[in-house]
């Protein structure tokens, strides 16, 4: 009998283990959404411009955007500018272009004329070389 009881809670303390192993690396794999890779804005933003697409080429980051867009920021950190931040710059004809560095992850967000600012897109610029 004792055997069983033992056998038992060795079996039990392995599922237990098991689940806690599942759950904790389920955490650290699973995407988090903390910002958007996607082209367009995140749902429940409401706003009424997107960027279309990002383009490096001659150690230039080029933004093509549609809708409303009226300004753009590019910052090499991840913290969410204010609407008067002096990073914002015009966006004219739909499309934004500035130099950036190589080797560097870059966070990009843009303005619409209600003065709302999406979710961040991030950029890698190892990733877009030509």
């Amino acid at each position: 009998m004792k055997n069983n009881n033992s056998t038992s809670f060795i079996v039990f303390a392995g599922v237990i283990v098991l689940c806690v192993f599942t759950v904790v690396a389920a955490i650290n794999l699973l995407p988090r959404n903390n910002e958007s890779n996607s082209y367009y804005v995140k749902v429940g933003d409401e706003m009424s411009a997107k960027i279309e697409a990002l383009d490096i080429k001659n150690n230039k980051l080029n933004i093509t955007t549609s809708g409303d867009a009226t300004e753009y920021c590019v910052k090499s950190t991840k913290s969410t500018p204010d609407s008067n931040n002096i990073c914002w710059k015009k966006i004219e004809n739909n499309t934004a272009s500035i130099s950036i560095y190589q080797y560097k992850k870059y966070y990009i967000w843009i303005k619409d004329t209600n003065n709302k600012i999406s979710s961040p897109m991030s950029i890698n610029t190892r990733d877009k070389e030509d």
